[in-house]
């Protein structure tokens, strides 16, 4: 099974499961509805596990710019994303708890940052993304 998620077919499928499901995140996000049931969060969870999995087929990279000075500062976009991933999921985790306006708010307000660096992530990855396919 490591070997199936490691290759660069499986690393480029998983990328773009990824890049179509921020966008049905935040289209889906338009919804009032605070529900575990609701599309948003279906489509969200999905995307988060999709997102552990992309996390772990980078872990070197990823523990190295969460870890190394020198990795962080030539990664700036990607150091920035792993620090908003893991403020969305200390977020979605205090969401198991409790829901209210004010988390909803801190979410909403996340959620924004997030997005934006995940598209320029996105972005500053595409030569890695197309290597993929050679």
């Amino acid at each position: 099974m490591k070997q199936i998620f490691l290759t660069k077919h499986s690393k480029a499928i998983i990328d773009i499961l990824l890049i179509i499901g921020i966008f049905l995140s935040i289209k889906t996000a338009r919804n009032t509805c605070y529900s575990w049931g609701s599309w948003h969060c279906i489509v969200s969870m999905i995307w988060y596990a999709l997102m552990l999995i992309h996390i772990w087929q980078h872990w070197a990279l990823t523990k190295a710019v969460s870890t190394k000075w020198k990795v962080m500062k030539r990664n700036k976009i990607t150091f920035f994303t792993v620090v908003v991933f893991v403020l969305m999921t200390l977020n979605i985790i205090v969401f198991i708890f409790e829901v209210n306006s004010t988390l909803v708010h801190v979410h909403h307000i996340l959620s924004h940052i997030f997005w934006k660096v995940m598209i320029i992530h996105t972005i500053q990855k595409t030569k890695h993304f197309a290597r993929l396919f050679k």
